[in-house]
Order: C-alpha cells, then structure tokens, then sequence
C-alpha cells in the first residue's frame, strides 16, 4: 500500500515521500463505484516508476480514490488523502523547517528573508519534486 496526499491546486500527489505531478481528466469519464455506493468520476491521471495511478472522486460522498495500474491490470486500490489550503503548511512543514517556511512567505510578500535559508527551503523542495514557487502560489 503507498501513502498518497493529493494537493489538488498544484495538480500533484506525493507518493511515497516525492510529490509528482499529474493531469486532470477535462471530461466526466466513468472511474468506478465507491464503497458507499455512489458513482466515481476519474479526476487525475499520475505516472510512477512505470505504474499508472488513475485518482478518481465519488459524487456522491467525495471520497477520493487511487487506482495503481501496471499496464492493464490493477495493483490496488488506496484512499487517497486530499489536502487543501489549510492542511498545506502540515504537509510543507514535514518537508521544511518553520524558518525555512518562514523564509519562502517572506520572499512572496516582498519581506525581507534570510538567502540562505530560502536556498535549503530551496533543495530540500526541489529533492521532493516540488518548488518554491508553486509553494508559494499556495501559501
């Protein structure tokens, strides 16, 4: 089973620790029946280390789903964790330090922020497959 948070305004989902990033499904297209019964819609599509991971949404209780595909066949099938605006600096702060945190706020507000600890915010995001800018896009 793989940990997967989606962090739906950047259209990426950290799987396993890296964030990678994914396409949105433009149409309403059939993606399986939830486990209370309503229908799913696929929302996003991601590839990881060869696997596909169709993330679909129930309309009915909105309960977001993983699909891991190897080609054609399933793998599994997770629940996946959907992080909004609120959540966002929990998930950032697992990655960051608070003044590594800190720093990328002050550099979107046009504050004054310490270089060179924006530069570790820096690598330490690039290393996950994030960047400061779509970071700071969303906080």
């Amino acid at each position: 089973m793989m940990v997967m948070i989606l962090i739906e305004h950047l259209t990426k989902m950290q799987v396993n620790g890296n964030f990678i990033p994914g396409e949105k499904v433009r149409e309403q297209i059939f993606g399986g029946f939830c486990t209370c019964g309503g229908i799913m819609f696929q929302k996003l599509w991601f590839n990881v280390d060869g696997d596909s991971i169709l993330v679909s949404e129930c309309e009915k209780c909105w309960r977001n789903e993983a699909m891991v595909f190897n080609r054609d066949e399933l793998i599994s099938r997770d629940e996946v964790r959907v992080v909004d605006r609120r959540d966002f600096k929990d998930v950032i702060l697992q990655i960051l330090t608070e003044k590594e945190y800190d720093a990328i706020q002050a550099k979107i507000s046009n504050r004054k922020y310490n270089s060179s600890i924006l530069s570790n915010a820096k690598k330490k995001l690039n290393k996950v497959g994030l960047s400061i800018e779509e970071v700071g896009s969303y906080i």
